[in-house]
Parts: structure tokens; C-alpha cells; sequence
């Protein structure tokens, strides 16, 4: 099935730029910047600098799903929609020795729970999910903190290759670290509150599509469908995992960008927020 090239994707986003007279800085094709929307504190912008796989000012990137949640989550913070935000919150290790922290885009609290996302611009369009490393099949490297399922986590990752598109591999990573997390891990802050772990995703809109030549448009438009069925599929795996291993405060959602709109409709920076990712 179809898939394009992130040059291609970040190519169009700039002609759309350039034609809304959005201020762009280039630095070389396909990398160019654009200032965001509401200005971070000095915390913010060097854990964004220092996150995991993030190159310096990445979060500019005008093709930046980091960018992306940056834009959109502190339009809810100014509007005191939501508090306690956190970029690139490195929550814990999903295995017991060696390997990264997950490293979650965005946290915050909102009435009293725990959010957490990973977020997802244009990726879903140009790459698959991951292949799950070998180690997260080898129980034996799980942590002591699910130890009493630890079969139960080998057979939801042994899952992934069920997936094509939808990152079911990564979400599953980041799953297991907030079951440490939330179950005693050493340093952990956790004082009990209901956790919500999103994966929120920017949906490819028919503007968009409509800039693609007719061949990508018709392939992309199935890649967009198997997606969302990915993305139920996922949730609904997620969900009755979570049920069956009896995690009761937390839960598992697959939302995209494009229906959250209302919620920060009131912020004068809406329109322009409109006008970055949706060409509105």
C-alpha cells in the first residue's frame, strides 16, 4: 500500500506556508522552522533540546509531531484547560536493565488525571510500525513490577505483528513503563490518581490529500482507512489487556488532533493553529 516521503509531506506543508504567509526560516530542504505559537518557558525548551532522539529546535520543525503537541497543549494550558504540563516526560524504563526511558511527549493533569500522549503528525504516512525487539519477548528481562503477568505482557507484545501501520510497538513500550510507574518503581511520584495513557494522531484531511498526485491520493485514502482500523484494533486490545491484568485506575485512548478542535476554540490562536496544520 502507499506510502509517501517525508520530503514530499514537508514540501507541501511549506508551499502551504508560504502561500498563508506564515513565517518559515530554512535551513535545508526538507528542514525549515517556524517560531511556536505560544512561547516556552526556559525548562520547556531545554528538555525539548535534550529529549531522546530530538536534534537541536526540532520541535520547530514545521513536519515536527513533537511540534505538533507543543502547539496544541499549551494553547490548553493558557486557556487553564489543563495543568502540570511536561514535554519529553522520561516516566521510566520499560524493561528492568539497560535500554531507554520512554520517553512520553506530553503529560499533564486535567481534573485531577493523569494524562499521558504520544503524538503523531505525518509519520503514519511515510513509516510502519516497529518491529519489537527480541528483548521485550524474553520474560526473563521483564521488571520485578509484573512479575504475576508477565505472560500476559510477552502475549500483548507479540501482538505488534498484527500491525502495519498504527505504532503499536512503541505504545506497548510506553504502556509497560507506566505500569512500573504506576506500581512502585523506585523514584517514581505516582500518589495514586486515575492515568490515562493517548495516542493522539493528526489525520490525513482531504485538503491535504487533494495536493498529492491521483495515484498517492487513492492509495493514501486506503492507508488512512486501515489506519483508523489499526488504531480501534489497538484500542480495544489495549483496553482488554488492561482490564484482564486488573490495572483499574488506568485506561487507553486513540484520538486524532482534527476532532479535538473545540477545546481550544476560545484561544486567539486558534486561527493560526487552524492555518499551520489543518491549511484552514
Amino acid at each position: 500500500m502507499a506510502k509517501v516521503s517525508m520530503k514530499l509531506l514537508t514540501d507541501l506543508i511549506h508551499d502551504e506556508y508560504k502561500k498563508s504567509n506564515i513565517q518559515v526560516s530554512v535551513k535545508k530542504n526538507p528542514v525549515y522552522h517556524v517560531s511556536p505559537l505560544i512561547n516556552l518557558t526556559s525548562e520547556q525548551q531545554k528538555i525539548l533540546s535534550d529529549g531522546d532522539g530530538q536534534t537541536e529546535d526540532q520541535y520547530k520543525q514545521i513536519n515536527s509531531s513533537t511540534g505538533l503537541a507543543v502547539n496544541y497543549y499549551k494553547i490548553l494550558e493558557e486557556l487553564a484547560s489543563i495543568t502540570d504540563l511536561i514535554f519529553e516526560n522520561k516516566i521510566a524504563k520499560p524493561l528492568n536493565k539497560g535500554g531507554r526511558f520512554a520517553n512520553l511527549d506530553v503529560s499533564y493533569k486535567k481534573n485531577g488525571v493523569l494524562h499521558y500522549v504520544e503524538s503523531k503528525f505525518l509519520e503514519p504516512y511515510y513509516s510502519g510500525n516497529e518491529t519489537i525487539k527480541d528483548s521485550y519477548l524474553d520474560i526473563s528481562k521483564y521488571p520485578v513490577e509484573v512479575e504475576e503477568n508477565k505472560e500476559e505482557w510477552r502475549n500483548l507484545f507479540n501482538k505488534a505483528s498484527e500491525f502495519e501501520y498504527y505504532n503499536f510497538s512503541q505504545l506497548c513500550r510506553h504502556l509497560l513503563a507506566l505500569y512500573r510507574y504506576t506500581h512502585g518503581i523506585k523514584g517514581s511520584e505516582y500518589k495514586g490518581e486515575q492515568v490515562v495513557l493517548q495516542s493522539v494522531t493528526w489525520e490525513m484531511t482531504p485538503q491535504f490529500m487533494k495536493k498529492l498526485d491521483q495515484k498517492n491520493s487513492i492509495d493514501m485514502q486506503k492507508r488512512i482507512e486501515q489506519l483508523q482500523d489499526e488504531a480501534n484494533r489497538c484500542q480495544e486490545i489495549f483496553n482488554a489487556f488492561i482490564s484482564n491484568i486488573g490495572w483499574n485506575n488506568m485506561k487507553f485512548q486513540t484520538l486524532h488532533y482534527n476532532d479535538m478542535l473545540d477545546d481550544i476554540k476560545s484561544s486567539k490562536h486558534y486561527a493560526e493553529f487552524c492555518k499551520r496544520y489543518f491549511f484552514d
